[in-house]
């Protein structure tokens, strides 16, 4: 039997394929708020993530999408809450926007930003 267990650092890009899973729901609640402008905002009530091969819904709050999990009782893995272990990388399925990836999201995990991959220490709930 093998116990294997892999964490971010351990990973080779490229030798392992993502796992995609997708909500299932079929209607994503919507929300609508008033800029100061006057112009009608749609926003996304939950944020839906996947780490490893666990699903997450969180409801937007402030602070960091960590931050939010934790508060929601999600078992999100992390660590150091610097970003510097990648113990919290997520790859963000759909939901409210984040805060662009900060330095230490560039550093650790690269080219994987552009697969919806974040840092959930990092990544601030706007």
């Amino acid at each position: 039997m093998n116990n294997r267990v892999f964490t971010v650092g351990s990973l080779i890009p490229g030798k392992i394929a993502p796992v995609r899973i997708y909500p299932t729901h079929s209607v994503v609640e919507k929300r609508e708020a008033k800029h100061q402008s006057g112009k009608v905002i749609t926003h996304l009530e939950k944020i839906f993530i996947i780490q490893g091969r666990n699903q997450f819904e969180i409801a937007p709050a402030e602070g960091t999408l960590l931050d939010a999990a934790l508060k929601q009782g999600q078992a999100i893995k992390y660590k150091c809450q610097k970003g510097t272990c990648g113990q919290c990388t997520v790859q963000v399925l759909q939901g409210p926007s984040l805060s662009k990836p900060n330095e230490q999201e560039h550093k650790k995990l690269g080219d994987e930003l552009n697969n919806g991959y974040r840092l959930a220490c990092q990544a601030v709930i706007l």
